[in-house]
Order: C-alpha cells, then structure tokens, then sequence
C-alpha cells in the first residue's frame, strides 16, 4: 500500500528546495492548474532557478525527494538545453501514476502565459522574483505560427501516397507508421488549429477533453485499424476530413 502522497511529496520540494536562493521559483502546472486532479494524476512541475544554477537545482530537487523515499525512477531526457533539463521521477511508496516530472529552467529560458488559455494555468508555490506573468496573446506571431503549420500539414498530407502504396502491398506495419506519420498526423495539426489554436501544437494531448465530441468519435475510427483494408478506407476517410478542415481553417486565417 502507498504510504506517501501527493501533498507530501510537494511540501518535501518546497521545503528542500525553497530555502536555496538560485532557486526563483517553482509552480504547478497540468491537473493541478485547472483544478482537473484525478487519482491518476501526475505531478507536472517548473523550477525556475537563477543562469548557471540549473544543475544545482537538479541535484537539490534529487536531494529533497531522495530524503522522502526511495526513487525508482530518476529519468533525465537528453539532448535538452542546459537551461531547460528535464527529469522525471518516481518514489517507490508512491502511486504507480505518481510521477513527478520537474522542467528546470533559467533565467535566460523565456517564461510565458496566456490569459486567454484557460488550459495551461500555473499554481503557484514559490515565486521570488515576480516569474509567474500573464500577458496577451500576440495576435499576428500566433496566426503566423499557425499558418506556417497549416502549410506543414498540407505538404506532409500531400504524400499520403506513401501510405497508400504498402496497403496495396498488403503490409501492415509498413501501412500502419505510414497512415500514422503522412495522414492521422497531419489531420490533428489541422484539427487543433480549427478547434485549440491556442494548444495548436499539443496534438493528442488531452485530445478527448479539447476537441467536440463528433471529432472525437471521428478520430477513435480512424485511429481503431486493425488491417491493411481498414488502413486503406481510413486514408480515404480522411481526405474529406482534411479538405474540410483546411477549408475551416484557411477561413479563420485570411
């Protein structure tokens, strides 16, 4: 049985971690900013430390949950940026789903949120030098950004022929990544445009929650292939699909 929550293994960081003056600032995002906390929940963290401190903060943030427990987990993705590493972690007397992932950023690392997105919302539990700021959205950048992905999506939904050519060879894996990488891809960009420009970039993330429920059922179709056949009708599908989409969202982006 677990016997170390969530609410400990925040305050064990904030404890460890708040006394350290490299370290600016921490704040919650995900379940914990929109109030959508579940059982399954992770911990999705931000620990904002001063340039040239990001790896003290790193070995603070080992310190401060090796002192709670035993980590099972202790995962750095690699190739980042050394003012924006990121871990992940797990306590052994915690949750399996407990897992606490921490983006340690510095100062010359930008910082930024929307207040017109209601989807990432920070909670604050540290803030020493006013980091947490809303600011509005920058209407021409951000229709730029998503007319530059909109053009991506057409070019890369223009190949789906890639796709089409192994369902006629009667090759499933090869139809498969395929359909995956020149035909589902390239729809939800475009769908996400249409529906969640502000997250126009989060794919299937939280795909259930932002998108309308016909979408939704319309994607689970697509995505339920079980051979070749069903592959080669989801491409077709799909083309209407797309057209449609873009015709949406070159509507909303003149």
């Amino acid at each position: 049985m677990s016997r170390i929550g969530r609410d400990q293994v925040l305050e064990a960081i904030v404890s460890g971690l708040a006394g350290e003056d490299y370290v600016l600032a921490l704040w919650l995002e995900g379940a914990d900013g929109t109030n959508s906390l579940d059982a399954y929940s992770d911990i999705d963290l931000v620990c904002y430390a001063k340039e040239g401190r990001v790896n003290d903060a790193v070995r603070r943030m080992d310190d401060a949950l090796e002192r709670l427990g035993t980590l099972d987990i202790a995962y750095e993705q690699p190739g980042r940026p050394a003012n924006n590493r990121y871990k992940a972690y797990h306590l052994t007397d915690t949750p399996e789903s407990l897992l606490i992932d921490v983006t340690f950023q510095g100062e010359s690392f930008p910082v930024s949120f929307l207040r017109e997105d209601r989807t990432v919302i920070p909670l604050v539990l540290l803030d020493k030098a006013s980091v947490v700021k809303f600011g509005p959205v920058d209407a021409a950048s951000h229709r730029s950004q998503l007319q530059s992905q909109l053009t991506q999506a057409k070019g890369i939904f223009s190949q789906r022929s890639r796709a089409v050519k192994y369902t006629r060879r009667g090759l499933f894996l090869e139809s498969l990544a395929y359909y995956h990488k020149y035909v589902l891809n390239s729809l939800v960009d475009v769908l996400r445009i249409v529906h969640t420009p502000l997250q126009a970039d989060c794919f299937l993330v939280h795909a259930t929650r932002d998108f309308p429920a016909p979408v939704v059922s319309m994607l689970e179709t697509l995505y339920a292939v079980r051979n070749v056949e069903d592959i080669a009708e989801g491409i077709k599908r799909a083309e209407d699909l797309f057209a449609s989409a873009v015709a949406e969202a070159e509507r909303l982006l003149p």
